[in-house]
């Protein structure tokens, strides 16, 4: 994965049900390979995601070196994760997909979106809505200038 020169999943791809797991295996294989660019493969999202399966971020982005495709991922995760219901991981599915800038990061939001003439957007648009504008992936009922 060479995120210098493509883009990794979506936010919202996911894995065994389970949202963002596809986009930090991406993240992190970049990491390893020196290629994440400006991603981060350890903080943000992906930290939010090993903290929800109580996992740590860095012994997760290690394995994925020995790891050769997502369901062999998925075996390491389920093995090492913490039990969660299905209503567990739909809430966490549906906080971080909604996830709004909180007050602090609105203005740098805004300043994401407005080169996509979405800036008068900024309090409605997720941040996972607008990593998918940004890297070029559709969203419904937003119009992407």
């Amino acid at each position: 994965m060479d995120l210098t020169r493509e883009y990794p999943r979506s936010p919202g791809a996911e894995l065994h049900g389970i949202a963002f797991i596809p986009r930090a295996i991406d993240k992190g294989r970049a990491d390893l390979a020196g290629t994440v660019g400006e991603y981060f493969s350890r903080i943000g999202f992906s930290k939010v995601l090993t903290d929800f399966l109580e996992i740590d971020i860095d012994e997760f982005v290690e394995a994925l070196a020995e790891l050769p495709d997502d369901e062999a991922v998925w075996g390491w995760v389920s093995t090492r994760m913490a039990p969660r219901t299905a209503a567990e991981i739909a809430e966490f599915n549906q906080g971080l997909l909604d996830r709004k800038a909180n007050p602090d990061f609105v203005e740098r939001h805004r300043g994401f979106l407005e080169p996509m003439g979405l800036a008068h957007l900024a309090d409605k648009i997720s941040v996972c809505e607008r990593l998918d504008l940004e890297e070029g992936r559709s969203v419904p009922g937003i119009e992407n200038r």
